[in-house]
């Protein structure tokens, strides 16, 4: 079975990255050699991702911190990013609080990243709470006009109504008896 351009599309990035069986990357190569359009797709993206993994190895290779020694992000980076929310949200279990303090505190860029993610829940908070102290006011606004719309323009009280459509009811019931009473 040959492969098709549409497959390469998908199998491409799979194919760079060497994550296919031998015996797909074998079809793989084959189909490269004979297609010069997914050839030049593959020389393309294979540029692509060689500058991307030189552009991070040069973004996290400080000595300084342990994101990664390699083009890849270490374990304990990939923890840190796990888990950071709920590390914010005070969720985690107490040693992988530790866990992340500690690697924070080694780390300058891990540093950075939480105090990225600190001012980002600041400013949803601050943002909720004006919101929602806008909504109290304006709650509060309608509540008021409300009452003195009804100060104005006084209408019967509930009971009042209630006690009406009660006799009213009676009215109407006693006439229709003595109506079928009387023939």
């Amino acid at each position: 079975m040959e492969i098709t351009c549409v497959q390469m599309d998908v199998l491409i990035s799979f194919y760079i990255e060497g994550e296919l069986t031998s015996e797909l990357s074998k079809k793989v190569e084959d189909h490269l050699r004979q297609c010069p359009t997914c050839r030049a797709k593959y020389n393309i993206l294979s540029s692509l991702f060689s500058d991307m993994k030189k552009e991070f190895e040069e973004d996290y290779s400080d000595s300084e911190n342990d994101y990664a020694t390699t083009a890849y992000p270490s374990r304990e980076y990939k923890s840190f990013k796990n888990n950071l929310s709920a590390y914010i949200d005070n969720e985690l279990p107490y040693d992988e609080n530790i866990k992340i303090k500690k690697y924070t505190i080694k780390n300058k860029k891990a540093r950075k990243e939480l105090e990225e993610n600190y001012n980002i829940r600041k400013l949803m908070n601050d943002s909720f709470s004006k919101t929602k102290s806008g909504m109290r006011q304006d709650f509060s606004r309608n509540v008021m006009k409300k009452l003195d719309t009804e100060n104005r323009y006084p209408g019967f009280n509930p009971l009042i109504k209630v006690g009406f459509a009660f006799i009213i009811t009676v009215l109407i019931m006693s006439a229709i008896i003595i109506y079928a009473l009387s023939m």
